[in-house]
């Protein structure tokens, strides 16, 4: 998957950079006016309101290229004070600060998905996803989204994620390269190689595929999980510190890795099951994220976008000095 990138915004001068930023983004997506107008007022007003409302916080963007689709997810965060009623200030009008009050509502009308998160006190997330094309003919069994950043100076994430889907079963990896810059970067993008390539073989041999490519590089961390709803089982394997865990409403239950780095021989790299029920969330992150998070901290995570899912965790747990990935993935739910 494209890493993501993110702009802070703090004051206003910095809403033009973003909308700059974006504009960059949509030139690799599409060459459709319309989208990219679109895609620039949705950060702009983004941006102000992180500036009007929340003190201050970041755009993160991503480009999503699948073999039928291609669009542009969008997240804002901040740490401001929050909305007490989110169902009024996405109204058209309203407005705390005497402004005409159409920030919020124009992104949720120009948005083709669209979720926003906040309590008072603890900040807001806003996330929307902007369609170029979409050419599929059948609905996904799943709902995925991640944020994958470089630390602070690089210009290459050493850290990788993607998700496949095949036949109602989806597979997901996380790979973080052995520090950071455009080596680790080398090892990430090795690895992903071998996940997209080896879709029909167990978790664990993908990943001794994967230890033996990665012996030319400097060596990753990384982990790879497939869920099968129709079995109710999720089938995960790891080596090195990734963290995963499936999330229900009352419960957090995590996989082990085993010890080591691919790309030096792992004598032995095991699979473990844990159930998989509708509602179930799987959550994978490289040790860029904190691991001491909860989510009985966000009530009604859970159920939630797993784009806001990744954003609230990657605002609030991020290590400043390493890259970080985060993704979320869940069912679909049923009409």
């Amino acid at each position: 998957m494209t890493a993501s990138r993110y702009v802070p915004v703090f004051e206003e001068s910095q809403v033009g950079l973003a909308r700059r930023c974006v504009a960059e983004v949509c030139s690799r997506v599409s060459n459709d006016q319309t989208f990219c107008g679109t895609a620039a007022i949705i950060v702009t007003e983004m941006a102000r309101n992180l500036v009007r409302h929340g003190n201050g916080g970041q755009i993160v963007m991503r480009e999503i290229a699948t073999s039928s689709s291609l669009s542009l997810e969008l997240l804002a965060l901040d740490r401001g004070p929050g909305m007490h009623n989110i169902a009024e200030c996405v109204r058209d009008g309203f407005s705390t600060v005497g402004t005409a009050g159409t920030g919020f509502g124009s992104i949720r009308r120009l948005s083709d998905q669209f979720e926003v998160f906040s309590h008072p006190g603890h900040g807001t997330l806003v996330w929307a996803r902007l369609r170029a094309w979409d050419t599929s003919s059948s609905s996904p069994a799943f709902e995925s989204s991640g944020i994958s950043t470089a630390v602070a100076g690089e210009g290459v994430c050493g850290d990788g994620w993607d998700v496949i889907e095949t036949a109602g079963v989806l597979r997901a990896m996380v790979v973080d390269g052995l520090g950071h810059g455009p080596f680790a970067g080398e090892a990430a993008h090795e690895a992903l190689g071998v996940f997209r390539s080896q879709t029909t073989v167990g978790v664990a041999s993908v990943l001794k595929l994967m230890d033996q490519a990665l012996i030319k590089t400097r060596g990753a961390a990384g982990a790879v999980v497939e869920i099968c709803p129709a079995k109710k089982q999720v089938t995960a394997a790891g080596v090195g510190n990734i963290s995963i865990r499936v999330l229900n409403d009352g419960e957090s239950r995590s996989f082990g890795c085993d010890n080591g780095t691919l790309g030096t021989g792992v004598p032995k790299i095991r699979e473990f099951t844990q159930p998989w029920v509708q509602g179930s969330v799987l959550v994978m992150h490289s040790d860029g994220l904190k691991n001491n998070w909860t989510h009985d901290n966000y009530p009604g995570f859970t159920r939630r976008h797993p784009g806001l899912v990744a954003g609230l965790l990657y605002r609030d747990f991020r290590r400043e000095r390493d890259d970080v990935t985060v993704i979320a993935a869940r069912n679909c739910y049923e009409p």
